[in-house]
């Protein structure tokens, strides 16, 4: 019945824009107003201002220095190196060390400026305070990429999904229609994704597939816009929200 469901509700969105970017990057998210993008391996984060205006902000003169994440805050951005979770102070251009390990697949940042990290090497999901101590882990969960959304963690296992309290307990649990390695989350609107394909879920009653005419390299959601990095890490796709 599921799987019939899921081919009853495949659809395909209408494409607003999409904005040549010139360079290859790796991803994308959405503060505010603002629209930052981030290269693999690189020394700054982009500010997309306009599809003619780009403003680098450079963290780093190291070489190969990689970026498997990031997320930005008001003067700071925290960077996910993948073995090391590090602060970038915009201001006084001051570099900190939060978090080492073997295997850091993703991480999401609260308004209190407390951290969630999944540490695959020890299969935790880690609870860290705003002085970024431990307060307390959830231990035997293989995590592949976290959310922090409207007081809660939404954090993707391989075929389901697991929604946290911000003191750890489980709200829900919910199976996905095949494993995934990407989550983003919204008002009222959850999808995922493998890096790659050319389709991702909406989590809503049922799940929706949405197809594309590209491989995806990264989504973000911005007030009533999606947006969608392909996955020639050159172009950016924006869509009305409405559509998913």
């Amino acid at each position: 019945m599921s799987v019939l469901l899921l081919l009853l509700l495949t659809s395909s969105p209408t494409e607003v824009e999409t904005i040549a970017l010139g360079r290859r990057y790796n991803r994308i998210a959405c503060t505010g107003d603002a629209i930052y993008l981030a290269p693999r391996i690189g020394q700054s984060v982009t500010q997309l201002i306009t599809a003619d205006s780009l403003v680098l902000i450079s963290f780093t003169d190291e070489i190969n220095y990689r970026i498997y994440d990031f997320s930005i805050a008001p003067f700071v951005i925290y960077i996910n190196r993948g073995t090391t979770l590090e602060k970038f102070y915009r201001t006084s251009g001051r570099r900190e060390t939060i978090y080492n390990s073997r295997d850091i697949s993703s991480f999401a940042l609260t308004p209190g400026d407390e951290i969630i990290l999944s540490d695959r090497q020890t299969r935790e999901l880690i609870f860290l305070d705003f002085a970024y101590e431990v307060k307390f882990k959830i231990d035997n969960i293989s995590i592949e990429d976290i959310q922090w959304h409207d007081t809660l963690v939404y954090a993707l296992a391989a075929n389901r999904i697991h929604i946290y309290d911000e003191h750890g307990n489980l709200i829900e649990q919910r199976v996905t229609p095949e494993p995934s390695n990407r989550i983003v989350v919204g008002d009222d609107m959850v999808l995922i994704f493998t890096e790659q394909n050319k389709h991702l879920y909406h989590a809503g009653a049922e799940w929706r597939r949405i197809e594309f005419p590209y491989a995806i390299s990264d989504i973000c959601i911005d007030n009533n816009l999606i947006f969608v990095l392909d996955g020639s890490r050159n172009y950016l796709h924006s869509y009305n929200r409405d559509d998913f």
